[in-house]
């Protein structure tokens, strides 16, 4: 039984190293709000009026982490990518970035979405960026044609309108995640074999992108990090693990089967189940 398609990224949790450090930039910069914060951890969620909205990020403070290098050096976390619901929303939050004088990584034209790249304090990739409606997607062989071009920064703030204080959108979301792996093929056994997702884009050199109900992606891999690259530890910087939301029993249910079959080591804790795969991302379904 394939994924429903209404499948999606929920919480994600990350390794910092300084936890109000942390706070400060997410909640000052990007606009979360900080919805729990206790015992070197906090929830950051979307506004929603005067009350947090949904919550998806979950920060844990490990002191003494090292920082991710800019360039992947080993396996984990590439980056998580927050998608805003439309253009004017990532127009508002990059010229608030840009005016905050936060550093940017870089722009990029996707042909099924815009997106704005920075790394939070410890160096944790993160991506800003909002999809072009689904029927304008293109499409090669029957895989979503996804670029690398020019970012139209004018258009994209001259849609965000005139200046304003900026408040992120209460239906903004966890989009995707990507990751730097040892092997596309072991990632594709683990995330398309097993865990359920499709196959989505398998063009461009060194990425495997899969998704559910035929999203551009939900999850993207790549082999950047070269041929033998090191596993992501502890005392760096990076992602603890990551919920993928099935809303279907059954589905579900068949998903963690798969996972079994497929030799992936299951843990269950009360009602949740976590499986790594071959490079030991941790997926959770909730």
């Amino acid at each position: 039984m394939r994924l429903p398609a209404d499948t999606h990224i929920g919480r994600v949790r990350l390794r910092v190293s300084d936890l109000e450090r942390s706070i400060e930039f997410y909640r000052d910069t990007l606009g979360f709000v900080v919805s729990g914060h206790a015992h070197g951890l906090a929830a950051l969620s979307t506004p929603d009026g005067d009350r947090p909205g949904r919550e998806l990020i979950v920060l844990e403070e490990r002191p003494g982490v090292r920082p991710r290098p800019r360039r992947p050096t080993t396996t984990g976390l590439y980056h998580v990518a927050v998608l805003f619901p439309h253009r004017a929303a990532l127009g508002q939050v990059l010229r608030h970035v840009t005016t905050s004088g936060y550093p940017l990584r870089g722009m990029s034209d996707h042909a099924v979405s815009e997106s704005v790249y920075l790394d939070d304090p410890d160096g944790n990739g993160l991506e800003l960026y909002a999809d072009r409606p689904r029927e304008q997607w293109p499409y090669v062989d029957g895989f979503v044609a996804m670029t690398v071009d020019p970012f139209d920064a004018e258009g994209v703030l001259r849609d965000a309108g005139p200046p304003s204080p900026w408040s992120m959108p209460a239906d903004t979301r966890i989009g995707h995640v990507h990751f730097t792996v040892s092997s596309l093929a072991d990632a594709e056994r683990f995330y398309a074999d097993a865990l359920g997702l499709d196959v989505t884009q398998r063009t461009l050199v060194g990425l495997l992108a899969v998704s559910a109900g035929g999203y551009h992606h939900h999850v993207n891999v790549n082999t950047w990090a070269g041929a033998s690259p090191g596993r992501e530890s502890d005392d760096m910087a990076g992602l603890i693990e990551w919920e993928m939301v099935i809303s279907n029993a059954e589905a579900r249910a068949s998903a963690e089967h798969r996972l079994e079959a497929g030799g992936y080591a299951i843990q269950r804790d009360a009602e949740v189940v976590r499986a790594a795969d071959n490079d030991g991302n941790i997926v959770v379904l909730p």
